[in-house]
């Protein structure tokens, strides 16, 4: 999954900055009216933020990042969890390997490559702050991480070996992707400390950095970005409450879409490609939504007043039929797809 996502920073001093305001720092989301939809399940109980998620290739189970730990939910098993403690900060970002044999998750200041069966666990250090993207390529071979340091790197799953740092971001890389084939990397930047300057995302060969595209129109920073199943475009979703879509071939910017009233926090592509999930929400009351596009006419098909808090990540299960949420009000929530038959 492509999540990612610029939640927030944690200064010394006790505080946390979103966007150009300043709150003290807390566990606990600010008093939210409640969500309006109704999901198919939701699973509570979590002693903090639940802050990434992504399905197993197999759709029996899924990854649930919070703090200090990674937790896995049995579908079949009524909603069974088992925790893997990492005691890295909070988990940011999720992927499984292709395979489903290995879970990337990123925190701070690593990269924990996890056994999805027994539990064992490597980790690959070298990025500062924390690592706010992770993305495996299609063969399983590599893995992609975008962190706080502005830095994105490029890593052997074999053996932690670093093949490539890409460099060209100025501000903290915020989330990242690898085309289908595999051949590029889209990565984005944005700052929670400076909210007003505008993020970037780029287009890069995998192999050699080279830059292909360099994508600009978000007026803040970029929160998430996802290709296309087939890879004819990427999409980005921005602090500034926007969606893009960009030609990959180009970076030619294709269309704008409006329909957030919060910053887009994550994006999610349907496997067969005809929908795409975004997901929305701040701080202030209201407007932790789920937005379903049609992809042929990037028309609204649903919304969703999918949390009580802000929506911090947002993935497909494998068959399309569901999409999963999590959330600053401590839950997942796993809700039907429109016009599906499941």
């Amino acid at each position: 999954m492509s999540k990612a996502n610029l939640f927030f920073s944690v200064c010394m001093a006790g505080f946390i900055i979103f966007g150009s305001e300043v709150a003290y720092a807390q566990r606990s989301p600010l008093q939210q009216p409640a969500a309006t939809e109704n999901p198919q399940q939701s699973w509570g109980g979590f002693e903090e933020w639940t802050t990434a998620v992504a399905f197993a290739p197999d759709g029996k189970s899924l990854a649930v990042g919070t703090y200090e730990k990674l937790e896995i939910v049995d579908l079949a098993e009524e909603g069974k969890r088992r925790s893997i403690d990492l005691n890295t900060g909070f988990v940011h970002a999720l992927a499984y390997a292709p395979d489903g044999k290995l879970i990337a998750a990123g925190s701070y200041q690593s990269v924990t490559v996890i056994d999805s069966a027994t539990g064992e666990s490597r980790v690959f250090k070298g990025q500062r702050g924390y690592v706010l993207g992770v993305a495996f390529s299609p063969d399983g071979q590599w893995l992609a991480t975008a962190a706080e340091d502005e830095s994105v790197r490029i890593w052997s799953v074999a053996d932690g070996a670093e093949r490539l740092t890409f460099s060209e971001h100025r501000l903290p890389a915020t989330s990242i992707a690898v085309s289908p084939d595999g051949t590029l990397v889209a990565s984005t930047d944005g700052d929670a400390e400076q909210p007003r300057k505008k993020g970037t995302a780029s287009i890069w060969d995998a192999t050699t950095g080279e830059v292909r595209s360099t994508l600009n129109g978000h007026a803040r920073g970029i929160n998430g970005i996802v290709f296309s199943p087939d890879g004819k475009q990427v999409v980005t979703g921005g602090t500034d409450e926007t969606v893009r879509v960009w030609e990959t071939s180009t970076g030619k910017p294709l269309k704008m879409l409006e329909g957030h009233s919060r910053p887009v926090n994550a994006l999610a592509f349907s496997p067969d490609g005809k929908m795409l999930a975004t997901a929305g929400g701040g701080r202030f009351k209201g407007k932790n939504n789920i937005l379903l596009w049609d992809t042929a006419t990037w028309k609204i098909l649903k919304t969703i007043e999918a949390h009580d808090a802000r929506v911090t990540d947002v993935a497909f299960s494998p068959d399309g039929t569901q999409i999963v949420t999590t959330s600053y009000d401590k839950s997942v929530r796993l809700w039907k797809v429109p016009g599906s038959r499941q």
